[in-house]
This record gives C-alpha cells, sequence and structure tokens, in this order.
C-alpha cells in the first residue's frame, strides 16, 4: 500500500509545472528517494504491477543511483557541499552541470509532526529563465541605440548654434574646478552667451588673483603653525619625561588623563631602607659640591638596580634610599626582587672605589606587608607610601649593623626557600617592643638573580 502511494505522489509531482523543463523530486535523509517529478520509478527493479501483499518486499532507489543524470548529478551537488543529506536544516541553493548546461537547485526540509523529515529537491535549467531574459535585453539594446542615435543627430544639429560656446563654458569651469585658473573662454557672436562668456572671463581672473594671495597667507600661516606645534610638542614631551621621573608610569599616566591619583591600599608589598653608615661625620670633613657628587654616583648606580629589577624608587632623604616591589603595579615576587636588589647595593659598596677618602658600609632593612600608596598635595607632590609595614622597614634598617640587611620574620617567610638567612635573634624595636629578625646573607646555589625588565 505504501508502494502505491509513493506512484502516485510521484504522479502528482509529475503534473507540476516547473518553468519548461524543470524537476523535481523528494528523498528521505538516507538518501532514499520518496517520489520524482520524471518517469522514473523510486524502487529498483519496478515490477509491471504492484499487488498489496504483506510479503512482497521492494528495494527502494538511492537517489545518486538515479538514471536521470540531472536527479543524479543535484543529489551529488548537494552530497558535495554538505557531505550528508542529514547536514541540511535549512533551505539552500546550488549550481551544478549536466552536459555542459548549467542548473540551478533548490533544496528545502519538510517536517510535521507524525515524524516526516524529508528534503524536497528542485532543479531549473539555467536556459529556462535567461531565455526570455535575454530577448528583452535584445530588444532594450536595439531601443538604447535607436533613441541614442536620434539623441546624436539633434545634438549636433543644436550644437553648431548654441552647444559649443556653452560646452567651452563648461570646461573651463570643470578646469577650474580642478583647480587650474588659467582660463579665458572665447566670446561668442551670440549677444547673449557673449555677455556670459566677458563676465566668466573677468570672474576667473579675479578668482586668480584672490586665490593667489590666499595660498601665500596660508603658506605663512601653516609654517607659523608647524613651528609653534614643534614647540609645543617638545614642552610637553619634556612635562611628560618630568613627571615620568618623578612618578610610576602609571601614576603620571593617571594624573594626566583624570588629573586624580588616590590613594590605593596594596595587601603587600615589601619595603627597603638603606642608609650610608658614618655619612654624618663624612659631610663635615669635605667639601660640599665633592659630598653631593660622591652621593649622586652612589644613588644613580641604585637607581639602575631599581630599573633592573622592575622596582620603584620612592625617594631619598639625605643619605637614605627608599625602594619598594609590589606596587603600583601588582607582582607575586616582590619580596624575592627585593632582596636581590639589596644583595646588588651591598656588593657594590664592597666593590665601589673610594668615593670620600674612605670606605663604605650600608645599612639595609627590609620588611614586608601591607601598604597605603598614593600622591597627596597639589605642589611638589611625590609618591609616597604609609602603613606600619613601612615604620618597621625604616626599624630595620635603623636598628641594623653596617654592611649588614636585616630583615622582619614576615620577609624571612617568604625568602626561606631561595636565600641564605641567618637568624639574628629577638631584638627590642622602638615602638613594637621585641621582634625576631634575621641577616640576608645570599642567594642559595642554583639561584639567580633576574631582571624583569
Amino acid at each position: 500500500m505504501t508502494s502505491l502511494n509513493l506512484v502516485m505522489f510521484g504522479d502528482f509531482l509529475s503534473k507540476l509545472k516547473i518553468g519548461k523543463t524543470g524537476q523535481s523530486f523528494i528523498l528521505e535523509r538516507s538518501g532514499e528517494m520518496i517520489a520524482t517529478s520524471t518517469e522514473e520509478k523510486p524502487f529498483k527493479n519496478y515490477p509491471e504491477k504492484v499487488v498489496e501483499l504483506p510479503e512482497q518486499r521492494v528495494e527502494r532507489l538511492n537517489v545518486v543511483n538515479s538514471s536521470n543524470a540531472i536527479t543524479q548529478k543535484a543529489s551529488q551537488a548537494l552530497l558535495e557541499q554538505f557531505h550528508d543529506f542529514q547536514n541540511i536544516q535549512a533551505s539552500h541553493q546550488l549550481k551544478f552541470t549536466v552536459d555542459g548546461k548549467n542548473y540551478f537547485v533548490q533544496v528545502a526540509p519538510f517536517r510535521d509532526s507524525k515524524g516526516i523529515d524529508w528534503l524536497v529537491v528542485v532543479t531549473i535549467p539555467e536556459a529556462d529563465f535567461m531565455n526570455q531574459i535575454n530577448a528583452n535585453t535584445q530588444t532594450t539594446i536595439l531601443l538604447c541605440l535607436a533613441t541614442l542615435i536620434m539623441a546624436i543627430l539633434l545634438g549636433i544639429l543644436t550644437a553648431r548654434r548654441i552647444i559649443r560656446p556653452v560646452e567651452r563654458i563648461t570646461t573651463a569651469s570643470e578646469a577650474i574646478a580642478e583647480g587650474n585658473l588659467n582660463q579665458q573662454v572665447e566670446v561668442s557672436s551670440i549677444i547673449e552667451l557673449g555677455k556670459l562668456a566677458n563676465v566668466f572671463n573677468g570672474m576667473t581672473k579675479q578668482l586668480k588673483d584672490s586665490l593667489d594671495a590666499l595660498h601665500l597667507a596660508n603658506e605663512e600661516l601653516e609654517a607659523r603653525v608647524e613651528q609653534r606645534t614643534g614647540e609645543l610638542r617638545q614642552e610637553k614631551e619634556k612635562s611628560e619625561q618630568l613627571l615620568l621621573n618623578i612618578l610610576p608610569a602609571e601614576i603620571a599616566d593617571r594624573l594626566m588623563r583624570t588629573n586624580e591619583s588616590p590613594a590605593e591600599h596594596f595587601e603587600e608589598a615589601t619595603i627597603l631602607f638603606a642608609d650610608i653608615v658614618g655619612f654624618t661625620s663624612i659631610s663635615a670633613r669635605i667639601e660640599p659640591l665633592q659630598l653631593v657628587a660622591g652621593l649622586n654616583q652612589i644613588f644613580s648606580a641604585f637607581d639602575q638596580l631599581t630599573e633592573k629589577y622592575g622596582l620603584e624608587k620612592i625617594k631619598t632623604i639625605g643619605d637614605a634610599y627608599m625602594v619598594v616591589g609590589g606596587l603600583p603595579a601588582s607582582r607575586p615576587d616582590h619580596c624575592e626582587a627585593i632582596a636581590n636588589m639589596a644583595l646588588d647595593m651591598q656588593a657594590y659598596m664592597q666593590e665601589v672605589e673610594n668615593i670620600f677618602g674612605e670606605s663604605l658600609q650600608i645599612r639595609i632593612g627590609i620588611n614586608t606587608g601591607p601598604v597605603i600608596a598614593g600622591v597627596i598635595g597639589i605642589k611638589k607632590f611625590i609618591y609616597d607610601l604609609w602603613g606600619d609595614a613601612v615604620n618597621i622597614a625604616s626599624r630595620m634598617e635603623s636598628h641594623g649593623k653596617p654592611g649588614y640587611i636585616q630583615v622582619t620574620d614576615a620577609t624571612y617567610l617568604k625568602l626561606q626557600n631561595k636565600y641564605l638567612l641567618e637568624p639574628r635573634g629577638t631584638i627590642e624595636v622602638k615602638g613594637r617592643g621585641e621582634m625576631m629578625t634575621y641577616w640576608l646573607l645570599g642567594r642559595r646555589e642554583g639561584i639567580l638573580a633576574t631582571s624583569t625588565r
């Protein structure tokens, strides 16, 4: 009964008119043909008469094995495009060729609530709808050619008397629009056109004189603007560079963009204080200029170490040097970076040439903890730190020994696996009572100091 229904369905498709020679067929997702508008039957070895017997088995025809060349090529084109009929989930259009002729194919899924999931395919030869278009195109071209010939003949007749003088003025106007002001047109014998030519020639001369004067003034103005812009650019670069020398890059950029730099809280940072031992007595024995030059040499070397390890110099007070790691940009290795800088500062002071006529020693203190950082004030401002962690770092320096690096227990816990540290023991710290501190002696074997920039 199902086979008979499919045959009847195919008879229905064959009665549909699709263009002149268009065809259609319906298939399942498996590729088995359901019906076709051609005379081909959707079964292999279709019998002369279908007998409605339950035991009768008829094998369905796969569309790629169709004897109809158009049906076969259309199904192959769909498979080449989608690889499987299951992948066709929406309407699509394709193009294929059979025996040198182009065909268009339209495929669309058909589903209903009873479980039907078919693909409806329609193929139309390109020639079916192009023949009429080509015929209309030829007729249109012939009409256009006839109209063009008539217009040309009329234009030639009109130009002999009127159009040519107007065209000369038009051509001159186009040249002026392109920047060529050296235009003068011939005066026509026709009174109206002659007056128009005279007015045009006078206007062109005045326009050229005015434009020449404008060009001269514009060149002078551009030269002045360019000179002034260059000066302003140089001043802006100097100001920005000066600001970057005073503040961290992120803070300077924020100030330039918003004119604001609120204080920020950092959960963890490592602060280093360093002080040259005996500097007060040295300053009393040598000339001020020599003192400042020597101090500048030492602090410049410290600045290079700050840059090397990606740290932030906060300030110098006399012979004291303050630097911090972990802000304004947070980083996980801030404690290690500070330790590396402290060891390099210590090594530099041991190897530096005799600056003030005697050997120099440095005392360094380090602490790790939360801080507040920011810029306050509106004049002669600096980027500074506040908090108990800063005070403790300062105490580590002031309670230390010449030539030693003293660290707190918080810093020790961060460094113990990669650095050599020795317990100093418990010391009395002003304002804090007794505190356990350690001496930072060096890096463990195999641990290298690495630059972050």
